[in-house]
């Protein structure tokens, strides 16, 4: 019966450590943007795809967590970038670079947030 408490223990403390991903967003201003509505799509570019005066960083943000869950890493960031009024991401990273391998199976996924100007819209 104490094995399995204590296996019981186990599973409940892996569930609260790894379920628990929470991004990290950094402002670069201290506009207040309205929430982007949630059947927005948040779309990712490099920054060569884009023109540099059709855009305007607001921040910078990052998420950490096991490699087995970089969809669900992704989708949270996504849902922090509409929760700040954002557009879309700019340089996300995952492998070289800002973000990556950090441990054995910890992973860290960051980018910049962007906003269009003028409402252009980049294809």
């Amino acid at each position: 019966m104490g094995k399995l408490k204590y296996l019981s223990i186990l599973l409940l403390l892996n569930i609260l450590f790894t379920s628990c991903i929470v991004p990290s967003y950094i402002s670069y201003d201290d506009t207040r943007r309205e929430r982007k509505d949630e059947s927005f799509v948040v779309k990712v570019y490099n920054q060569e795809q884009l023109n540099v005066n059709d855009y305007k960083i607001i921040g910078e943000i990052s998420v950490e967590g096991c490699s087995c869950e970089i969809e669900k890493m992704l989708k949270e960031i996504k849902n922090t970038v509409k929760e700040v009024g954002g557009e879309a991401i700019m340089d996300l990273s995952l492998d070289e670079g800002v973000g990556g391998k950090i441990s054995s199976d910890t992973y860290l996924i960051s980018g910049k947030v962007i906003v269009f100007i003028k409402n252009k819209v980049v294809q």
